[in-house]
């Protein structure tokens, strides 16, 4: 099985960024000098993904301009003596085939509406890649995280992947606790318990926004599903109904599981990647040191 697509979402607010995020698209904010969703797409590309599906706010044109040709701006490089530069935005736009899907105001909202709304895209695919677009895996070796989950989507011979981290007790309230059976070396997902109080669950095992789906996937998206309390139609939900009736294998990263959808997480995020660029971690560690005494 060959998985050539991949659905990034990209059309939340951003709120959490605020007031930045008024003006700039949460996943267009950088990590170093490359945007976050930038990272997710050459995780995507090294693994083999051949079409990127976008799914973008109304009002926004941030991601859409970035990974489409810019030739102004070549030529503003050219008259300033500095084409040499133009190298490093070069092949953006042909990293992959990009689509986009627009999710409009009057689109319900929640994590299961831009999986819903690309729906023609993927409907006719084997499998495909589900990544939201403001969290990534960062290996400092170099080694592909898509990669292995793809592989351990097709070795388990499942109909869906979610990816599973262990965090401190004290935070499973911002995930889904994961519940899960082991067969055959592997573990599937059997229930999710979404965002706990820590007090009332034992486990702090959870999942994140990394997926792989096959289209009957699609079954199990009511549109109409709203949830009551937030207003929301949730990824979870569909998700935890198809694995009950379907073997949905958990993935565990080896990589770190950099969550940039905040201030705090965005700013370590920042921190770790550049502690593996010896340039620029020549300069920031004594900086560091300095500043934290």
């Amino acid at each position: 099985m060959k998985i050539k697509k991949a659905i990034i979402s990209a059309a939340g607010f951003g709120t959490r960024f605020l007031p930045i995020t008024k003006t700039i698209q949460k996943e267009m904010l950088p990590i170093l000098s490359k945007p976050i969703i930038d990272y997710l797409v050459d995780d995507c590309v090294n693994a083999g993904i051949e079409e990127i599906i976008f799914v973008v706010n109304e009002n926004d044109n941030q991601i859409q301009d970035y990974y489409s040709e810019d030739l102004y701006f070549k030529r503003y490089l050219e008259r300033m003596n500095k084409a040499d530069r133009y190298e490093l935005i070069e092949n953006i736009h042909s990293k992959a085939k990009f689509s986009f899907v627009v999710q409009k105001e009057k689109d319900p909202y929640g994590t299961a509406v831009p999986v819903y709304l690309a729906k023609d895209f993927v409907k006719n695919e084997e499998a495909f890649l589900v990544v939201m677009g403001d969290d990534f895996f960062y290996n400092a070796d170099g080694s592909n995280e898509i990669s292995k989950m793809i592989k351990v989507f097709e070795d388990s011979g499942s109909k869906g992947l979610v990816s599973c981290i262990t965090v401190p007790k004290e935070l499973v309230s911002k995930y889904g606790v994961a519940e899960f059976r082991e067969e055959n070396g592997y573990k599937y997902l059997t229930n999710q318990i979404e965002k706990p109080q820590p007090d009332t669950v034992t486990s702090n095992f959870v999942t994140i926004s990394k997926y792989i789906f096959t289209p009957e996937i699609y079954e199990y998206i009511n549109i109409k599903e709203i949830d009551p309390k937030s207003g929301e139609l949730f990824l979870t939900t569909a998700y935890t109904k198809f694995a009950q009736k379907n073997k949905m294998v958990i993935y565990e990263p080896t990589g770190e599981y950099l969550d940039s959808g905040y201030v705090i997480g965005w700013l370590k995020a920042n921190i770790i990647v550049a502690k593996n660029n010896p340039v620029i971690w020549k300069e920031l560690k004594p900086f560091l040191e300095d500043k934290i005494q």
